[in-house]
């Protein structure tokens, strides 16, 4: 007998005492695998205080389909696990969706088995992938070109899915059956090489096993190290995220600094990008990284551009939005800020760029909105300019400037809220009457500002 199968038939059974207390349902095919976690957990129950249901979707594939329902709901009686099935027409489904059979099957059955847990108010859906399972997981990944969040392959505890057998052998669960007489049903389409995990478990694990005894423990080995390894990086991505990351209406900005290291900007990048960005991509952003300017077009309608300071990544460009500026009480520029107005003291404000005090007179008519073309501006101690100008000036980069909001009177800008007020609205010498508006972004501006001190952004916050 195979030295590898035979050591793992003399394995022993999995621990379930991380669910002690719990309700799970288990997800119930009829194949050896799921069986013996069926049983595994039958005989657990009494001992781990465990609640256990049963659920089983034909997927109307196989003519002998039918019968592996029948033999699930026989073996759930005869353990006592509550039984719940249903038989849906994948084919037809995937026919009208322009879906491929395998994924389909996938989407169906998954969310059928989320109803099932809602409606028994269960913690966990309990999968009987095992630890050969594993090893196909991580050459599938491997062979993908996947990173290591990928290459760690399946997780024991994901979300709501419970896999306590990713430690355990087939040939051990097999064995456990047949040593307590346990018929299980056999699906016929596992044993035809037509898709790249039956080759692999057909051919290609058992011709790496020849070659290298023990592979698939060391595989699971190596996903569990590479597990522990994308933990860490995760860690250091969340702590970057909630530093140094900032949503915009029109993206997302990520802070640049010499010690921030590749692999957290690219797993900073995937988290607000998703599965659009391939690995090219990622390497084209870390790249774009290490210049002091530059744009690139990606995947899915996305853009990356390199800031002052930063990376942006922008999915669109924020539609020109304007409403009347009430002089007494709220003004929301929808998404992007809320301007406050009060009357105040005539005196300038000097601690806080989002809070000003200006010239009410100026004021009346005026809007608050986003930026145009043509739109000018006349800077305190300066003549007139084109707004593009001014921020230029003031190092305001290019992806930003549409997320800020501008109080204006037709193509007059008279404060760029939290960046500079224009001599049009400034308080004259022996004022007696100010405003005072206040803006409260819907995203960190300060963060993103060239020119502001930890000082002036506490004090700000005060």
């Amino acid at each position: 007998m195979d030295t590898a199968i035979a050591r793992a038939k003399r394995g022993r059974p999995p621990d379930f005492s991380a669910v002690r207390g719990r309700r799970l349902l288990i997800a119930l095919s009829g194949g050896a695998d799921s069986v013996a976690l069926a049983c595994l957990l039958a005989e657990a129950r009494a001992r781990e205080a465990l609640t256990l249901f049963a659920a089983h979707l034909d997927h109307g594939i196989r003519p002998e389909s039918a019968g592996d329902a029948e033999a699930c709901r026989a073996l759930c009686a005869r353990l006592d696990i509550p039984f719940h099935t249903v038989r849906l027409d994948v084919p037809a489904e995937a026919a009208r969706a322009g879906e491929g059979l395998e994924s389909c099957a996938r989407r169906l059955r998954y969310g059928w088995l989320q109803q099932v847990k809602d409606a028994v108010r269960a913690d966990y859906i309990a999968l009987a992938h095992h630890m050969d399972d594993q090893a196909e997981t991580v050459l599938m990944h491997l062979a993908r070109g996947t990173g290591p969040e990928g290459i760690g392959g399946m997780r024991t505890f994901a979300g709501d899915l419970y896999r306590p057998l990713l430690g355990v052998r087939k040939a051990w669960l097999t064995a456990y059956l047949a040593g307590r007489g346990i018929p299980w049903r056999e699906d016929r389409t596992n044993v035809v090489a037509d898709n790249p995990r039956n080759a692999l478990r057909l051919d290609g694990i058992p011709a790496l096993e020849r070659a290298y005894p023990g592979f698939v423990p060391a595989a699971a080995r190596y996903a569990h190290a590479a597990q522990i390894e994308s933990d860490y990086i995760q860690e250091q991505t969340d702590v970057y995220i909630r530093e140094h990351v900032v949503r915009l209406p029109s993206g997302t900005y990520f802070g640049l600094f010499p010690e921030l290291h590749p692999a957290i900007l690219r797993r900073a990048l995937r988290a607000f990008a998703g599965e659009r960005l391939d690995w090219a991509h990622l390497n084209a952003a870390a790249e774009l990284a290490e210049r002091p300017r530059g744009r690139a077009s990606l995947a899915g309608g996305l853009s990356i551009e390199r800031g002052r300071a930063g990376l942006y990544l922008l999915h669109n460009r924020p539609k020109s939005v304007e409403v009347p500026l009430r002089l007494g009480g709220d003004t929301a520029l929808d998404g992007l800020c809320t301007l406050t107005a009060s009357p105040c003291a005539p005196a300038p404000v000097r601690d806080d760029p989002m809070r000003q005090a200006l010239d009410p007179e100026a004021l009346r008519n005026a809007v608050v909105r986003t930026r145009r073309p043509g739109d000018r501006i006349r800077p305190l101690g300066c003549g007139e300019k084109l707004l593009s100008d001014y921020l230029t000036d003031r190092r305001i980069d290019r992806p930003l400037r549409d997320c800020l909001a501008l109080v204006a009177r037709d193509n007059r800008v008279l404060w760029v809220c939290g960046v500079g007020i224009s001599e049009d609205a400034k308080l004259c010498p022996g004022a007696r009457e100010a405003l005072a508006l206040c803006c409260d972004y819907a995203f960190d501006l300060r963060r993103l500002l060239p020119g502001f001190s930890a000082q002036v952004a506490q004090a700000a916050q005060e």
